[in-house]
C-alpha cells in the first residue's frame, strides 16, 4: 500500500502513470464512497494530493481525483513544476537585471487581505521541497494563512548560494531570486517585516546562505539538513534561525548544522538559535521537521522589528 501511495501520490504530477496504476486508487478508498479523504490517503502524502481538493473541504471527489489523474499522465509532457508544487500554485517567470531568468511556483491565497507573510521555499537537490504543499494545504491555510514562493535551480550548473562546499563552479541564482521575491511582495503587497525562508538538503544550505548575505530581510529561517562556513555566522544576527539535522545524515553530516549553531552562538547573535536534532533519522529529516506543528508557530510569530 506504501508503495502505490509513493507512486499515484507523492510522484503523480511529475512522472506519468499507467491506467492499471490509477485504477488502483480504489483499494484506498476504505469506506467504498467514491471519494479519498485525508485520512485514507495518509497525512504524510495528503500535502500534495490536496492541492486538487479544489473546495478545501479535505476530500477529494471523484471529479478532483479525475483532475489528479489526468495531471498525472500528462507529467511527462508538461515542465514539472518549480519545487515539486502541486495544483494549488501558479508557474511564474522573472527575468533579472543580469539577464538570467528563473521559474518559480507561487501560492496565493483566494480572498485574503493584504499584509500576508511570505515563505520561501528553497528545494534539495531532487528539485522538491515538502515546505512548500504543506504550507498551501487547506488546513494550514486556515491556521497560518500565508503567500508561498518555490523557486528552481538544477542543482548543476546553478546552485542557491556559492559555498565552499559543494558546486563551486556552479552560479548562484541568488541575485535574480532575490530581485524576483521583491517583485512577488509588491505585486502580492505580502508583509515584508515578515518574510520567512526554509530549505532542505541544497536549500538548506542555500538558506544558511541567503541569510548570511540578506539577513536584514527575513524574519525567520528554517535550516533543514543544510551546511555552511561557520565564519558567516556574524552576518546572520536579527534572523530567527531554528535549525534541524538528522544524526544519523550520511548525506550532509549533521556537524554542518552543529558547527554552526556553536559559531552562532560564539557571535552572540540575537535572537539566539533554535536546534533540533533528530536520533535515528537519516538525511530525510525535513519529514518530521515539517511536521511538528510546533515549528510553523514559532516561524509564524516572528517578525522584524
Amino acid at each position: 500500500m506504501k508503495s502505490i501511495l509513493l507512486l499515484l501520490i507523492f510522484v503523480a504530477p511529475v512522472i506519468a502513470q499507467t491506467k492499471d496504476k490509477f485504477a488502483r486508487l480504489d483499494t484506498m478508498d476504505a469506506n467504498k464512497d467514491g471519494k479519498l479523504s485525508k485520512e485514507e490517503l495518509g497525512g504524510r502524502f495528503w500535502p500534495r494530493a490536496s492541492g486538487f481538493d479544489s473546495n478545501g473541504d479535505g476530500v477529494l471527489d471523484a471529479e478532483e481525483l479525475t483532475a489528479m489523474k489526468e495531471k498525472g499522465r500528462r507529467g511527462k509532457e508538461e515542465q514539472p513544476r518549480p519545487g515539486g508544487a502541486n495544483a494549488a500554485f501558479d508557474v511564474r517567470e522573472f527575468k533579472g537585471t543580469n539577464g538570467e531568468t528563473i521559474r518559480y511556483s507561487l501560492f496565493v491565497p483566494k480572498d485574503k487581505p493584504a499584509g500576508l507573510p511570505l515563505v520561501l521555499c528553497l528545494h534539495g537537490a531532487g528539485g522538491n521541497t515538502s515546505a512548500a504543499n504543506i504550507l498551501a494545504a487547506p488546513e494550514m491555510q486556515e491556521k497560518h494563512p500565508c503567500i508561498v514562493m518555490a523557486p528552481a535551480c538544477d542543482g548543476k550548473s546553478t546552485r542557491w548560494a556559492k559555498s565552499e562546499f559543494r558546486g563551486n563552479d556552479a552560479r548562484s541564482v541568488m541575485p535574480e531570486l532575490m530581485e524576483a521575491l521583491d517583485s512577488v511582495i509588491a505585486d502580492t503587497k505580502a508583509d515584508s517585516k515578515r518574510l520567512y525562508l526554509t530549505g532542505q538538503s541544497m536549500g538548506g544550505m542555500g538558506t544558511w546562505g541567503i541569510i548570511a548575505e540578506h539577513a536584514a530581510k527575513f524574519a525567520a529561517a528554517v535550516p533543514v539538513c543544510g551546511i555552511w562556513q561557520p565564519v558567516d555566522a556574524p552576518k546572520m544576527n536579527g534572523v530567527a534561525i531554528w535549525a534541524i539535522h538528522g544524526a544519523d545524515d550520511n548525506t550532509v553530516p549533521v556537524s554542518g548544522s552543529r558547527d554552526m549553531i556553536d559559531a552562532l552562538k560564539k557571535a552572540a547573535v540575537k535572537p539566539e538559535p533554535k536546534y533540533t536534532e533528530f536520533p535515528g533519522v537519516g538525511h530525510g529529516s525535513w519529514g518530521p521537521a515539517y511536521e511538528k506543528a510546533e515549528l510553523w508557530d514559532w516561524m509564524f510569530a516572528q517578525k522584524r522589528e
